[in-house]
C-alpha cells in the first residue's frame, strides 16, 4: 500500500512539475503582452516595418505637397496598399517632416493590430492574418486563457498530492520546491528564443531575435513571483515542522514530569 501511495505521489509530482513549467510560460506570455508593456518594446520593430514596407520615397517626394495641403485642412488621409490601411496624419505631424510621419504611422499600426477585433481563433489567425496579430490583445487573451487552465490543473494536482502525502507538514515544502523548480527554466527562455529565431531568421530584413525577446521580457518577473511564493510555502512547511517538534519536546518533558 505504501509503495502504491509513494509511486502515485512521485507520478503526480512529476505531472505537477510539468504543469507548473507550462503555467509559468503562459503567465510570461500573458504578462509580457500587456499593452503598456509591449508598445515601447515593439515600437522600433514596427517603425522598421513601416520604413521597409511603406513607400518612404513617395512620402519624401510629397512632403511639400502635404504641407501645402495642410494650409486648408487639419489632417491628411491616404491608403497604403502594402498594409491595406488608411492613415490619417495630423498636419502638425506633417509639418515636422518624414521621420515624424513614419513615427506616427508606427504608433497607428501598433494600436491597429493590438486592439483589432479578430474573428478567427488564435491558431486559425496564422493562416488568415498578418503575423503582427501575435502581438495583439487577441493573442494576450489566448495566453491568459491557457494560463488559467493550467492554474486549475496545477491546483487539482496539488490537492491530489495533499491527499497522498503521508506527513501533511511536508506538503507545503514539496509544493514550494516544485514551484521553484518548475519556474526556474523561465530564466533561460529569453536566451533560447533569441538563439532559435536567430538561427531560423537569416535573410529576413528585421531583427526577429529582438522581437522574440518581447514575448519573454517579463520571464524574470514571473520567475521571481514563483520563487517568492515557493519560498513562502517552504518557510510555512519548516515553521510547521518546528511547531510539531516543539510540541513533541514539550510533551516529552510533561511525560517525564508525570513519571516523577
Amino acid at each position: 500500500m505504501n509503495f502504491i501511495r509513494g509511486s502515485l505521489l512521485v507520478f503526480i509530482s512529476v505531472l505537477l512539475l510539468i504543469s507548473l513549467l507550462v503555467l509559468g510560460i503562459f503567465a510570461t506570455l500573458n504578462y509580457s503582452l500587456k499593452y503598456e508593456i509591449i508598445k515601447p518594446q515593439i515600437k522600433s520593430f514596427v517603425k522598421e516595418f513601416v520604413v521597409n514596407e511603406v513607400n518612404k520615397t513617395i512620402i519624401d517626394e510629397q512632403v511639400e505637397i502635404l504641407q501645402t495641403h495642410c494650409k486648408t485642412t487639419q489632417d491628411y488621409a491616404f491608403n497604403d496598399e502594402t498594409t491595406n490601411y488608411t492613415f490619417v496624419i495630423p498636419c502638425e505631424v506633417i509639418s515636422e517632416g518624414t521621420d515624424e510621419i513614419i513615427n506616427v504611422e508606427s504608433e497607428i499600426l501598433i494600436d491597429r493590430y493590438y486592439l483589432k477585433k479578430y474573428e478567427c481563433g488564435f491558431l486559425e489567425c496564422f493562416k488568415s492574418e498578418t503575423p503582427l496579430f501575435i502581438i495583439s490583445q487577441h493573442a494576450k487573451d489566448f495566453w491568459k486563457k491557457q494560463f488559467y487552465t493550467f492554474l486549475i490543473v496545477s491546483l487539482l494536482l496539488a490537492v491530489l498530492i495533499f491527499l497522498l502525502v503521508e506527513k501533511k507538514n511536508n506538503f507545503p515544502i514539496l509544493i514550494g520546491a516544485l514551484l521553484i523548480a518548475g519556474f526556474l527554466p523561465l530564466l533561460a527562455l529569453s536566451g533560447i528564443a533569441k538563439f532559435a529565431v536567430s538561427s531560423l531568421a537569416s535573410g529576413i530584413p528585421f531583427d526577429l531575435s529582438s522581437i522574440a525577446l518581447v514575448f519573454f521580457n517579463k520571464a524574470n518577473s514571473v520567475f521571481l513571483t514563483g520563487f517568492i511564493i515557493g519560498a513562502i510555502l517552504i518557510g510555512i512547511g519548516i515553521f510547521w515542522e518546528l511547531i510539531i517538534i516543539g510540541l513533541k519536546i514539550e510533551h516529552w518533558f510533561e511525560r517525564k514530569d508525570d513519571e516523577k
